[in-house]
Parts: structure tokens; sequence; C-alpha cells
């Protein structure tokens, strides 16, 4: 996989499909950040903070003045009331003749009392967004994540492929030995039979490894959200990882970061001021009101007039009897507060429970490593033995070739061993709210 030359940032190439192409060496940070700026996933929620900011404009824009202009062009032969669009706010009515006639208005409403409404509406829209941004972050922690993971998924693969090389430069040698060893008359043919199917079996199992390598290159791509016509270089390898804080402190650090648990406070937010909206139905809607008006009516077949007027005012409305829908209305909001409230102590009660298990997932995998890391030097230093003693004929060819697939396995074991590790402490890490 040869690195070729970065593309500069801010400037990307395209496939045909039109996704971008990366071609360039990368650690797992570089991986990261590649993917959230194009992973479509974590687009998708930062266009929905988008349309959450924009329901603030729209929610503060009732606090201001509303002004329209109505034009009326009628012909009847009886008064009648005729609306305005719906969608051009503060709508207007006019009040037509039974003669032609043609009427421009132009009309001012400006809330002077809601009862908190429009206050509320704004409150509410503005805890959505905050709620939505938390939102983007908690899919910036899973799609980091997972890159991550995709990103040790290849270095896994390519450490199998290290430990299968080995494998196949040992098992070549061997070959090369008994060749000589059979011309030699020193061991039967049954002896190079067997070395020659072991460096096969080993030829199979590098080869099955480079397509896991493959794999999950292709993988990892998907996940940054690249061509798989980009090539990678991956610059870093599976490390020990350092012990993490106790867990109290991770908790705590949990409470504090996790971006689902301060989502779920916005939305009480949000729905603490659904309910003040509610309620504001109980109280006066008062507005202040401005209008001017022309007029030109058709008065006989030789001429018409026209007239000219403004009206200043203060409007005020009170619903006396709805029927119940009002307090309807305060029971619906104050159930969605009580829903929002549960769903923050859920929230409260995963995080923990995600922070505890990665806890005891990480000490797992970091006892693995030592379990791992001590049986490769034994398998190592029991390969060496036997290979001597075999040279001295005190050993069997199979013994040999027995503890030649015993280090392998412990150095696949003690990759997997390091994976796990690796993935637990970013687990961990993403339990923690951080990335």
């Amino acid at each position: 996989m040869p690195g070729l030359t970065a593309v500069p940032e801010g400037v990307q190439q395209r496939d045909a499909s039109g996704q971008p192409v990366v071609s360039q060496s990368i650690g797992v940070n570089d991986a990261v950040d590649i993917a959230l700026k194009n992973n479509p996933s974590v687009a998708s929620r930062r266009a929905l903070v988008a349309a959450a900011a924009a329901r603030v404009g729209m929610a503060k824009a009732m606090t201001r003045p509303q002004v329209s202009a109505s034009t009326f062009g009628t012909v009847g032969n009886m008064p009648m009331v005729v609306p305005g669009p719906d969608a051009v706010q503060p709508r207007n009515f006019n009040l037509t003749g039974d003669r032609p006639r043609l009427d421009q208005n132009v009309m001012a409403m400006y809330p002077l009392y809601t009862g908190g409404s429009l206050k509320g509406r704004v409150s509410s829209a503005q805890a959505q967004q905050e709620a939505s941004s938390c939102d983007v972050a908690t899919t910036e922690l899973d799609t980091a994540l997972a890159v991550k993971n995709a990103y040790y998924q290849a270095l896994l693969a390519q450490r199998y492929v290290d430990a299968y090389q080995r494998r196949v430069d040992e098992a070549r040698e061997r070959v090369r030995i008994a060749e000589e060893a059979f011309a030699a008359g020193r061991i039967a043919r049954y002896d190079l039979l067997r070395n020659q199917t072991d460096l096969a079996e080993a030829r199979q199992q590098i080869n099955n490894a480079q397509r896991d390598v493959e794999m999950a290159l292709i993988d990892l791509k998907n996940m940054m959200g690249i061509s798989q016509s980009s090539q990678l270089t991956l610059t870093q390898d599976l490390a020990v990882q350092a012990a993490p804080p106790t867990l109290d402190e991770l908790q705590a650090a949990a409470l504090k970061q996790r971006p689902e648990v301060q989502a779920a406070r916005a939305r009480i937010r949000s729905a603490q001021a659904n309910v003040g909206v509610a309620k504001s139905a109980y109280k006066p809607q008062v507005y202040a009101t401005a209008m001017a008006d022309l007029s030109v009516m058709k008065v006989d077949s030789m001429n018409g007039g026209a007239d000219t007027g403004y009206l200043v005012g203060v409007t005020a409305a009170l619903p006396v009897f709805d029927g119940g829908l009002r307090r309807s209305s305060v029971n619906e909001a104050q159930a969605m507060l009580g829903q929002m409230q549960a769903d923050e102590r859920e929230a409260i009660l995963n995080v923990s429970k995600s922070v505890a298990t990665a806890y005891v997932q990480f000490g797992a995998a970091t006892r693995n490593v030592d379990l791992a890391q001590a049986a490769i030097i034994q398998a190592e230093e029991d390969y060496r033995i036997i290979r001597l003693r075999y040279e001295a004929g005190k050993a069997t060819n199979v013994e040999v070739l027995d503890a030649l697939a015993t280090f392998t396995r412990a150095q696949t074991m003690y990759a997997e061993a390091l994976y796990g590790q690796n993935v637990a402490r970013e687990t961990l890490t993403r339990a923690i709210g951080q990335r």
C-alpha cells in the first residue's frame, strides 16, 4: 500500500460518483478528522442543527413587528368579506362593496403582551437547537469510535500478515534444509513432504491475511466517507495502552461530558418552555395595530371615487370557552415534560452502565495483553530449543513444525490482545464523551 502525495487541505479530488478521493499516509487521528469532514451521517446531523437554528429565527421573528401589503381587486353586487392569503402575516380581511373596487392596504402588528407565549416559543426552539448540537456531538463520537475500530482492525490484519510472513520465511528455510538433507539421505521423504506442506499452509495463511487487510481498508474508507479508489497508508501500530483513571473519576467525567445527557437536559428545558406556552393561552393576547388604506371604487359609468384612511389601535383577545382545548394542551405539554425527564434519567443510567462496562472490558483486555506477551516469549523459546534438539537428533521434524505453529499462534494471539486493548481503550474514551 504505497503512500501517495496528500491532497492539499481544503481541496479534494473526486471519483466518478462524486465521492472524495484521499490518498495519503494517515494516523488514527487523521482518519477521524477526515471522517468528520466526509461521513454522511455527520453531515446529516449538522444539517438538522441548521434547521433547528432556522426554527429559532422563525420563533424570534414573531416577537418583532410584522408588516404586510395586500391588494384587493373585486367586482360584486353586494358587500362581502374577502380574506387575504393565509401565508402573508399579518393577514388582512377586506370588506368589498357592491361595485367594482381596487383596494391597497398596508398593515402592521406588534405583540405587546402574549402571556409568555412568544418568549416560550423562542426558549423552546433554542433548547431544541442545543439538543440538536448535542446529537451532532453524539454522532461524531460514534463515528470516531467506528473509524478507530476499523483502523485498528486493519492494523490487526497487518499483524497477521507479519506473523504469517515470519512463518513463511521459517518454513521456506526448513524446506531448503530438508531438501539438502533428503538429497544427502539423512531424512526420509515424508519429512521433506511434511515441510513442503507446512510451507504451502503458511503461504495460504498469509494470502488470507493480506485479503483481510484489504477488506479492513475497504471498511475504513467507507467509515471515513471517502472513495474506495483512495490509497491509504496506515502509519500507526497497535501499542500497549496506559491504565485509565479510577472508575469514579471516569463516571464523573462522563456525566459532565456525554452529549446524550446534555441533549436530554436541553429537551427538558424545551418541554418546560412548551408548558409555559400552553399555559399562556389562559392569558390575553395583546397586539398594537396600524393600518393605511387606499380604496378606489367605480361610482357610475362615467366616474369613480377614491378614499384614503388610516387606523391605529390595540387589539386584545382571550378565549372564554374552548371546550377544554387549553386544559388538554397544558396536560399534553406536562406529559411531554414528564417523558423528557424520564429520558434524562434513562440517559444517565445508560452512561453509567457504558462507562462501567468499558472499564471492566479494558481491565480484562489489559490482563490478556500481559498473558499473551508472556505466552509469545515462552513459545519463541520453546521453538528455539526444539529446533536445537532437532538439529542434535533428539527431536522429530513434527515437533519442530508444531512448535513453529504454536509460536505463530502466540504471535497472532498477542496481536489480538493488543487489538482488544486498543479497542477497549477507545470504547472507554467514547463512554466518557471524548474522542
